[in-house]
């Protein structure tokens, strides 16, 4: 019988990858699996082990397989949607890119965070970023230990620790975005991503950043097929962000929502916000950590639903 379900040849390799890459760090971390339906790009959680104990420390694994390494200089490029770089950079402990070599057993690692810093913002407005991976950062099966500079990065960047044993809840936005795309909404991506990024900035900096032209009142409107996006200026600076999600319309006032869904839709992790008040049409969070006023409502009966950003009556 011809006419079943077949394994692609990307399928097996992915698959033999990941249970290589598996089998090694075991050796050295508990390595928590991200099942598919929750991987927005990061295949592992693994937590960082001490002989057989435990340290906290936890970093994310996108697993790369392949048969036919292809070296270019002295790196192996990957090419990265800018979506998935995106995910990487809003989690609280480090992401690392690693490929792994099927044919010869040898294992190739990047901290893309480090790459893109490097980088000008231009390239949020790409599809797709190339990462490279350096042929030095390279260990095989036979190893001892994790390579002293994977574990470098790990001490110093991660901050997140699971509670209870549940790493996946590490994954800052798993869920949030999960029920969004659930309920037919797209996520946004720049200039859209995290909109509360351009309270503070110069009107120059903020038209820069979006790809947008100030009005005569310094105000900056971008439109797509999903959103409208107001940034509202006072004397030079961005002090007043809303965001209209296009999709959601009409909605009514009398019509409960999902704020926790809708913050998913702009990248933000609703675990960072304080929520202050709900009403049916108006929920209120406070950020702290960047002292802003978020506000999600349904304006009038019709509209659209909408994410503002204030930092002016925030605490009030």
């Amino acid at each position: 019988m011809t006419n079943l379900p077949k394994r692609t040849k990307s399928q097996r390799i992915g698959q033999s990858a990941a249970d290589f890459l598996k089998s090694v760090f075991t050796k050295f971390c508990i390595v928590i699996p991200v099942p598919q339906e929750l991987d927005l790009g990061i295949d592992f959680i693994c937590e960082i082990m001490q002989g057989e104990y435990p340290t906290g420390k936890l970093f994310n694994i996108q697993c790369k397989g392949t048969e036919e390494t292809e070296v270019k200089g002295n790196s192996i490029t990957v090419p990265i949607a800018v979506t998935t770089l995106n995910y990487w950079l809003l989690q609280k402990n480090p992401t690392l890119l690693i490929i792994v070599d099927c044919q010869n057993y040898i294992f190739y690692w990047s901290f893309p965070k480090d790459f893109l810093s490097s980088l000008n913002k231009n390239w949020q407005k790409q599809k797709k970023v190339s990462i490279p991976v350096s042929i030095q950062n390279r260990f095989e099966q036979d190893i001892n230990s994790l390579p002293a500079q994977l574990v470098s990065i790990v001490n110093s960047q991660a901050s997140v620790t699971p509670q209870h044993g549940n790493y996946l809840g590490t994954l800052t936005l798993a869920d949030a975005i999960e029920r969004a795309i659930n309920s037919g909404l797209d996520i946004l991506i720049a200039p859209f991503h995290r909109p509360f990024q351009y309270i503070g900035m110069s009107i120059t900096e903020a038209a820069k950043a979006v790809g947008g032209k100030p009005n005569e009142v310094g105000n900056i409107i971008i439109e797509s097929e999903q959103s409208h996006m107001l940034l509202e200026a006072e004397g030079n600076f961005i002090s007043y962000v809303d965001v209209e999600l296009k999709k959601t319309a009409p909605w009514s006032q009398s019509r409960p929502f999902d704020s926790e869904q809708i913050l998913g839709v702009l990248s933000i992790n609703p675990f960072e916000l304080e929520l202050v008040r709900k009403q049916t049409h108006f929920h209120t969070y406070y950020d702290h950590k960047r002292k802003l006023k978020v506000s999600i409502s349904c304006q009038y009966d019709g509209a659209p639903l909408s994410v503002g950003f204030s930092s002016k009556y925030y605490g009030m």
